[in-house]
């Protein structure tokens, strides 16, 4: 029995596989003004190859978090942080492909939630997936919102139009760890009954430039994103910390990191964690204060993006 997931794949004609200088040159608003969807003529985003995984290990979830809760709330709602366009292509192979927001959008359990918002710090990416949602006959229950995750304030105005009483799912999705934990605390402080799903760069950001933040001088703003992230102050000049950096030790630098973010994670009542990774990549780290949402999500694992049952 396969897996696989349907996200409306079409071989990509006009990609020509830019590489990153090219992109950069290209790119705006993380839209590539290169090419349009070969779909529906809208803006896609450029992404790596690993972003099936990543959107494979998020609807796996999303259909059993909605198929097994709809009976136990009043009702459910899903929100998205940094959700993108809703249509992307990947530079290795020109495949395009729904994204994240799409994704769950297409999964037969959608209907069952009250609201689902899809945040974008960009205006413009904001307007093209709205136009998505509502060629998907979805704006009666999806809605794209204008909001960044580094006002949390703006974020939960945003929130306080969710549908009260309800299990939220919260699925945060940036490129680099510098979402502010205290954004984080903001979010679930306000919704009260939230499970967690977040995107953490571990193996691009951290492992890129997490030394040099902690070794040189020159790179307080960098020390100074990753110490928001976490929510601990003073976490780069700890003196173990220091030292797997003057060692140039990235595995345990990456653990040490994690261990404090779902430290953090517990104070929050967040005691039942688990983390997968997205390739050499990132890291998904699902967080829940009920232990029935662990169970889900070690469900939703039970096979790999490339169909492979899990047997741990």
């Amino acid at each position: 029995m396969s897996h696989k997931l349907d996200l409306h794949e079409i071989k990509h004609t006009e990609c020509h596989s830019c590489n990153r200088a090219e992109r950069t040159e290209i790119d705006a608003d993380g839209l590539c003004t290169h090419t349009l969807s070969e779909l529906d003529k809208l803006p896609v985003r450029c992404v790596g190859e690993w972003a099936y995984d990543k959107i494979y290990r998020l609807v796996q979830y999303f259909g059993i978090f909605a198929s097994g809760m709809k009976n136990q709330w009043m009702g459910l709602n899903y929100v998205e942080i940094c959700s993108g366009p809703g249509r992307c292509i990947t530079r290795e192979d020109r495949m395009e492909m729904d994204g994240t927001a799409l994704a769950v959008i297409h999964n037969k359990h959608f209907r069952v939630l009250k609201k689902a918002f899809f945040i974008d710090a960009s205006p413009r990416v904001v307007e093209i997936l709205n136009q998505r949602i509502k060629d998907r006959d979805a704006s009666d229950i999806a809605e794209a919102v204008v909001g960044n995750y580094e006002d949390a304030p703006g974020l939960c105005r945003i929130l306080n139009r969710l549908p009260d009483s309800c299990l939220n799912l919260v699925f945060i999705d940036p490129t680099e760890c510098d979402v502010p934990f205290a954004t984080i605390k903001r979010i679930v402080e306000h919704l009260q009954k939230a499970d967690l799903l977040i995107n953490v760069a571990l193996g691009t950001d951290v492992t890129r430039n997490i030394v040099q933040a902690i070794l040189s001088p020159t790179h307080t703003n960098a020390r100074e994103k990753y110490e928001r992230f976490l929510g601990v102050p003073g976490f780069c000049t700890r003196p173990d910390v220091i030292e797997l950096a003057t060692r140039a030790d990235h595995d345990d630098l990456r653990r040490i990191f994690m261990d404090v973010y779902k430290e953090q994670l517990q104070k929050l009542g967040y005691s039942y964690t688990n983390i997968r990774p997205v390739r050499h990549y990132y890291h998904l780290l699902f967080a829940t204060r009920d232990p029935k949402g662990l169970k889900f999500w070690h469900s939703a694992c039970t096979y790999e993006p490339d169909n492979q049952k899990n047997l741990l």
